[in-house]
């Protein structure tokens, strides 16, 4: 079988898909929204799931890092060494977006294809690989689907501060039933079997059942939002452990969602196929099960950027990590189940970055923090500042004393908090003063 090597130089047959046979991501820096990947299977689907390396292995605990409220764990790619996924339940097959840093990998090397994804609407290439290993620690997979960007898309390492590879989802969701305890960041993989036998009936003791559906490789969940006149709209949402915000609602797939009046229109992102941008607001509450929320913070996409959304499963957006890490979540594909199980973040206030400015890591990492993007009319921005600088201090403490997870924390700390923040603009030096300010209060 042919070899596809990190550089990428191998052409052996290409595939352009249809628009109703595509492949989506996108990345949100700051408040990261983490659109799930999806497209029709391909011709070849003969995956064999993941199974624990010892037979007589019950469960699997993994640890895992949580940026932004996403969830990183380690995995190996065809022997490789240790690579950075995110843990995303919107993602159909696994994903590598970037190679950086990584020494002799190799796939088996399918086809080349084309995807479309959010943004300006350009398609990318991609490789489609097959009867590939897939390791998780004390997990094992044969003969898996991998789909590899031809081009590196950094935007997610850059905006979690970190080298991530790729992003991996039903391969492992499919295979086990996963408790995610994001209080203790921990991941546990059951063996179906004896999570039944064993482990069920004590967890449904302290938790609720809600039912889900699994469509497409990609689990959905009902819900209700109450609007600003207090009137009950039905969803029907996508659950995306790999998108950071608590809600994402797309109006042209609902006539009855309407942005709130004390919105704000911005930046959301950077899509696969370019920028994102649409409002960020507050509803009224939102409920899923059992459990009610008042005012979350939702975002709402323009409409261009979601046009390829799968209408056939009317869905109304995605729920995403800002609900979930409220929670030990429990997902059972097979029963067709999610369990959910508060913790002590369960009551904790939503927030949203409060200084208009977007900040990256240009080299994952490396702790030097630039502005990628900034709001007009935001505190930051009537403070003079601009995209390209680089902030070097904050409140007298210099950013390399910080990881991004700490500058993202002040940004979204509280609105009248007063920064005073230390910038590089080419050979200069100078400090701005501004006070965070909640615009959608």
């Amino acid at each position: 079988m042919k070899k596809l090597y990190v550089y990428r130089s191998m052409f052996l047959q290409r595939t352009t898909y249809r628009k109703q046979d595509y492949l989506w991501v996108s990345m949100v820096i700051l408040t990261f929204l983490v659109c799930p990947l999806t497209y029709n299977a391909f011709g070849q689907n003969s995956t064999i799931h993941l199974h624990f390396e010892k037979k007589k292995t019950k469960k699997m605990d993994i640890r895992f890092q949580l940026i932004h409220n996403l969830i990183i764990i380690p995995a190996f790619i065809n022997g490789s060494d240790t690579l950075k996924f995110v843990l995303d339940s919107g993602v159909s097959h696994t994903t590598v977006t970037s190679l950086d840093g990584t020494n002799g990998i190799s796939f088996n090397y399918a086809r080349e294809i084309e995807l479309f994804g959010l943004g300006s609407g350009r398609e990318v290439k991609a490789f489609h690989s097959f009867g590939n290993v897939l390791e998780l620690p004390g997990v094992i997979g044969f003969n898996h689907n991998v789909i590899i960007l031809k081009e590196e898309f950094d935007h997610l390492s850059q905006g979690l501060g970190t080298q991530i590879n790729g992003l991996i989802g039903y391969d492992v969701f499919d295979g086990f039933t996963v408790e995610i305890d994001y209080a203790s960041k921990k991941l546990t993989l059951y063996d179906p079997k004896f999570y039944y036998a064993k482990r069920r009936n004590t967890m449904l003791k302290k938790s609720k059942r809600i039912d889900i559906e699994v469509y497409r490789r990609k689990p959905y969940v009902k819900a209700t939002l109450a609007d600003e006149n207090d009137e009950a709209i039905p969803l029907n949402l996508l659950i995306d452990s790999g998108a950071s915000q608590a809600l994402s609602l797309f109006q042209s797939t609902n006539q009855h969602l309407e942005i709130p009046e004390n919105s704000i229109y911005t930046f959301l992102g950077i899509g696969l196929s370019g920028e994102l941008y649409g409002h960020i607001g507050r509803v009224s509450r939102f409920t899923i099960g059992d459990f009610k929320f008042k005012k979350p913070i939702v975002t709402y996409p323009d409409k261009l950027s979601v046009q390829i959304v799968d209408e056939s499963i009317e869905r109304s957006g995605s729920l995403g990590a800002g609900i979930l890490k409220r929670f030990t979540v429990v997902f059972d594909y097979h029963g067709k189940e999610m369990l959910l199980k508060p913790n002590s973040s369960f009551k904790n206030p939503f927030k949203y970055n409060l200084s208009g400015i977007d900040i990256t890591t240009p080299v994952p990492d490396i702790p030097v923090y630039q502005i990628s993007k900034i709001r007009e009319g935001s505190p930051a921005w009537i403070a003079g500042l601009e995209e390209g600088d680089q902030l070097v201090a904050i409140n007298g403490v210099e950013t390399s004393e910080y990881n991004l997870s700490n500058i993202v924390q002040i940004l979204q700390s509280k609105a009248g908090k007063k920064l005073t923040v230390g910038v590089r603009r080419q050979d200069q030096r100078f400090s701005a003063k501004f006070t965070l300010e909640d615009a959608i209060k």
